[in-house]
């Protein structure tokens, strides 16, 4: 949940940006926060009532505010776009490698060549498998391709004393162990990745004629994904350091927990949890805990922003983090900078995750995540909201996505979310700050730049 500092900066913030443009400068809308008393409504149900007397009714029974500009807080000013795949080119170079999946040395590879003459006879099925296998293709922001590449800019940036390592030990600035536990990584995610492409069969009759194509790509999903999943663990042992196997063993481990966290509905799609009262508040604090134990608990379900960070470390941000501390591992770099390598991983994959969702949310209104940052942010600040929920839930009909789109815009949640989005890339930005080398740590700031601009551009449009 939102602490009293967060709410105490976020409400007067919905204010001071319905008459403030993007136009004007960071500097005084600083101000103007921080002379604006809360003390204007005396409760926080009184604000968002104060609100809804503004706004117009719509046919789906809630309110939309009327158009504002959203701004970020962060004092940014414009920045320039830049081309993502410019951004990762330029990440490769540094770091000296590729480090995609799809490398020739896994092009090459038997298996992955038989595995794609049977994804050729799926063509035409509308298997989610193929979906995976495109974005496998297609590198992009929307798929997180990039884990390996992180872990090596990570690498990069924090370097190595080259009198415990030969020549033979490494290359571009990066030992050869740490590029292995970054395809490791990697792997892992896909295997996961493709592994979630399974179709539910349940309901034979609904498939027709398509089910035995279907059933034969669910062969394919769980004999690729096993396949890739335990030659990574084959490699991890290759590393032959006990430490970075366990910590990475805890992230495969952290993504299954992931898979299994909170309720979810008949087509085993994940479904938020109806919001606690505000006298149940907790924080989760996952930079402090100890990442080798069970993450979280759950006692953080219905607790809004902080059932969707204990949801997003244990599907993607645990193993980046684990990944990046590993590699900090390898290089004898000592516990305070693997704990910076982690935390900094974790943020990345806490900005990526708000990216993915904001644009999941805006550009698919009939079929976003129920569980995604906009939706359970929402859910927090007005409850009533779960009710479309439970009910599709309760009389086992679908679920109302466009009222629910509605309900979610009737709140402030984008304007928590700007706040969240912004304090994520200020923890990377510090964080990443915190590595001596130059090249791999504009790289990473580049790529976080890169991401929280486009999430803002879905959200002000």
């Amino acid at each position: 949940m939102f602490s009293s500092k967060l709410l105490n900066v976020a409400k007067p913030c919905y204010n001071v940006a319905e008459t403030c443009s993007c136009r004007l400068s960071q500097v005084c809308l600083q101000r103007k926060i921080e002379s604006l008393e809360i003390s204007k409504f005396e409760s926080k149900r009184q604000h968002c009532q104060y609100f809804r007397k503004k706004s117009r009714n719509v046919s789906s029974g809630f309110c939309i505010r009327p158009h504002r500009t959203y701004c970020s807080g962060l004092g940014l000013g414009q920045q320039p776009q830049i081309d993502w795949r410019d951004i990762i080119t330029e990440a490769e170079q540094i770091v000296g490698y590729p480090t995609s999946f799809l490398n020739l040395r896994w092009l090459f590879n038997d298996e992955i060549a038989s595995t794609a003459i049977h994804l050729r006879k799926l063509v035409g099925t509308n298997h989610p498998v193929l979906k995976s296998a495109k974005n496998l293709l297609v590198g992009s922001k929307s798929n997180l391709q990039s884990v390996g590449l992180i872990i090596l800019l990570v690498s990069k940036a924090a370097g190595f004393d080259t009198r415990q390592f030969t020549r033979d030990h490494y290359d571009s600035g990066v030992l050869h162990a740490q590029r292995g536990l970054a395809e490791i990584v990697e792997m892992k995610r896909t295997g996961h990745m493709i592994h979630k492409a399974m179709v539910n069969l349940q309901k034979k009759n609904e498939h027709g004629d398509k089910f035995k194509d279907l059933l034969y790509g669910n062969k394919i999903v769980l004999l690729t994904g096993d396949f890739l999943l335990a030659t990574c663990l084959q490699h991890l042992g290759g590393l032959r350091n006990n430490e970075v196997t366990e910590l990475i063993s805890t992230g495969l481990r952290d993504l299954v927990e992931g898979d299994a966290f909170g309720l979810f509905d008949a087509d085993n799609n994940p479904l938020p949890t109806k919001p606690r009262g505000e006298s149940l508040q907790v924080h989760y604090d996952w930079e402090n805990e100890d990442n080798l134990q069970k993450l979280g608990s759950n006692e953080f379900l219905g607790q809004g922003i902080n059932e969707w960070k204990l949801r997003t470390m244990l599907n993607s941000g645990s193993m980046l983090g684990k990944g990046c501390q590993g590699a900090m591992k390898l290089a004898h770099r000592g516990p305070e900078m693997e704990k910076n390598a982690y935390i900094l991983g974790g943020h990345l994959a806490l900005l990526w995750q708000l990216y993915l969702d904001v644009k999941d949310f805006f550009t698919h209104p009939y079929s976003y995540s129920l569980v995604g940052a906009p939706t359970t942010i929402a859910l927090w600040e007005y409850p009533q909201i779960y009710g479309l929920i439970w009910e599709s839930k309760m009389e086992k009909t679908p679920i109302e996505f466009k009222q629910l789109y509605y309900a979610v815009r009737s709140t402030r949640s984008m304007d928590y979310l700007l706040k969240l989005l912004d304090d994520e890339l200020e923890a990377v930005l510090t964080y990443s700050s915190k590595f001596p080398e130059g090249d791999a740590i504009s790289a990473l700031q580049k790529m976080a730049l890169s991401v929280h601009g486009e999430t803002l551009q879905y959200i002000e449009n």
